[in-house]
This record gives structure tokens, sequence and C-alpha cells, in this order.
């Protein structure tokens, strides 16, 4: 699909996600990234893995500082320091985070900043790691960090408050040039910024070419879906079964006419490599049961049509949802003709 970077794991947590980090940075051309604390053995770990570039990270903020890594202001930025030299005196591509950016003080916010991009980083990534970023203060945050630093700027967003999509564009506006996001919004907690959600949205709403081959997205979504047990729910955005699907009758009827009636207008499901769907339920409305009666073969009369859709009105108020087969059958016992039974 042409995506830019993968980082396929943390190289130092286990000899199995060792091993992994090595196949896949030995399996594609694609830039792949390993994850090292500012630990000496942990970035000896991703550069013997085989990856591109190494992604450091330290905790920036005073009650990550304090609880979590215990380390001072100072101490952690010296360890950041020391550990972006290690990566760039081996060769090899670096980003730094400072974890917890969005909960860390902005002056030490651009000290630290300062510091690894004079230690010569490649990028600097800005995480809204507990996700309590808005859109507004993130691209306060993004713009500043970029003012900071001649390195190239990259976001990590968090969803526990469902910004994370929304954050990672904002990050794209205040200068960011690239998003880390994950298939189906899996990650910590309520997840990461969706790879489907920011790709498309940057590719149909700012009509900007990522180079991604979006006609996969919907197949990527259920491969991961199916390896990793984790469901997609239905009104998911972009791969959701229902993203593409209509119900209501003024809905259907409008996109029957024009997709763009009900539709964005800027993204239609064959760019995603998805249908579209006109479901039957308890609000849809005659346009969608003709289309369904005609495509099975039916010609029904007006008449007709009003029946079958008041049946599968009726029908719908105790189900979700009515079935191709359902309507058939509701055509059969009105005694609806198919089109070869028609006689002249």
């Amino acid at each position: 699909m042409r995506t830019h970077v993968i980082e396929a794991g943390f190289p130092v947590n286990s000899e199995a996600e060792f091993e992994a980090v090595s196949d896949i940075a030995a399996a594609t051309d694609t830039t792949v990234c390993g994850l090292a604390r500012v630990v000496e053995g942990d970035i000896e770990a991703a550069i013997d893995s085989g990856v591109e570039m190494v992604h450091v990270f330290v905790s920036t903020s005073d009650v990550q500082l304090e609880d979590s890594m215990h380390a001072t202001r100072m101490e952690a930025k010296e360890r950041a320091v020391d550990a972006v030299e290690q990566v760039k005196d081996a060769g090899v591509e670096c980003m730094f985070s400072p974890m917890d950016a969005t909960r860390t003080d902005p002056d030490y916010l651009t000290e630290i900043v300062e510091a690894v991009s004079d230690a010569g980083t490649d990028w600097i990534n800005i995480p809204d790691t507990c996700g309590v970023a808005m859109p507004t203060s993130f691209g306060k945050t993004v713009k500043a960090v970029v003012e900071a630093t001649d390195a190239r700027v990259d976001v990590h967003t968090h969803d526990d408050f469902g910004m994370a999509a929304a954050n990672a564009v904002m990050g794209f506006e205040n200068g960011a040039e690239q998003a880390q996001v994950s298939v189906n919004g899996i990650g910590e907690r309520a997840g990461n910024a969706a790879y489907e959600e920011v790709v498309m949205a940057v590719e149909s709403v700012y009509g900007v070419d990522t180079g991604i081959d979006t006609t996969q997205i919907t197949k990527l979504a259920r491969i991961v879906e199916d390896a990793s047990d984790i469901p997609v729910p239905a009104n998911k955005p972009v791969t959701g079964r229902n993203a593409f699907a209509h119900e209501s009758g003024i809905h259907a009827a409008g996109v029957i006419e024009n997709t763009d009636t009900f539709e964005t207008g800027v993204m239609t499901p064959e760019m995603v490599g998805a249908e579209r769907e006109f479901v039957l339920g308890k609000h849809t409305g005659t346009h969608s049961v003709r289309k369904h009666l005609v495509e099975a073969g039916f010609d029904p009369s007006d008449g007709e049509v009003r029946e079958i859709t008041k049946r599968v009105k009726e029908y719908g108020s105790g189900k979700r949802q009515v079935t191709a087969g359902d309507v058939e059958r509701f055509a059969r016992e009105a005694g609806v003709e198919r089109e070869e039974e028609v006689r002249i």
C-alpha cells in the first residue's frame, strides 16, 4: 500500500519481538522503525534488529518523571541527548519523543526539543500520550515545536476523548510532516489515530496525495480485524460495515439519484475498496425497496412497492435489518410477478 514507515515493535522487549522486527525489516523496502527507551541496551537491540530508524523516547511531564521514570528534568534531558547521539553514531535515522508532551511544561518541552535537535535527531515526535489534547491546544503545541527545531516533526495521538484523528490532522495544519497511526485505531486504552481515518481525511478533504494505495484500506482493516480478534464497529468511519450503507428513505432516495446528496462528495466506497449498500429496516422508503425488488428480478407496480415497503417497516421495527431474502419472501407472499413471468 506504499505506507511510508512501519514501526514494527520494541526489539529489546523479548527474543520473539526482536525476531519479528528483524523479519519485518528484511521483508520490505518500506522504512522500518524500532522503538527504544533512552537506554543503551534498548538502542543496541533496535540497531541490531536491522531497522533503518530508531525511535527513542523519554518521559518529560513532571508526573511521569517523578512517579514513573523517577528522574529529574535534567537527567531526562541528558539521557535524551545521549540516546540521540548513540543512534546517530550508528548511522541510523533517529526519531525522538518527549513522552507525555501535551502534559509537559511548555518551557521544558522547548528546552529538551532544542537539546536533541542540537544532538542531531532527524525527527521530533510529539505524543499526546494520555489523549488529553484538544485540536486547538494540540495545534499550538505542534506549532511551538516546529518553531523550536530544524528536525522534521511527527505526531502521535491517542483517542481517549475521540480526538486522535482530528489531532493528527491538526498536527499537519501546524507544520507536522508525518503522523503515527494504527489500522482500525488499535492501541493503548481507547487506541490511536486510525490509519484509515487520517489517510482518507488528508486525501479526500484536503486533496493531498499521500501516495497510499487507498483502494486496499478496507481489505487491510479486515485482515487486522481477523488477526487481532478486535471487531471493527459497524459505524466505524471509513471501514465500518455501515460506512457506506443507507437505510433512511430520504437518504437512500437521494443517493440513488446522486451519491453526493447523502455521502461526503469527496470519498466514495470505491476509493477505499468497499461497496455501497442499501440496507432495509424500519426507516426504509419505497426507492430502496423498488431497487431491491428489481435487482431480484421482480417487476412490481407502485402499489406493490408500497405494500412491500409497509411489510419491511413492520418487520424492521422488531429486527435491526431486513435481508434481501426477507424482501423476496414478502414479494412472493404478495404475489408480485418476476420479470420473466410477465405475459404480453
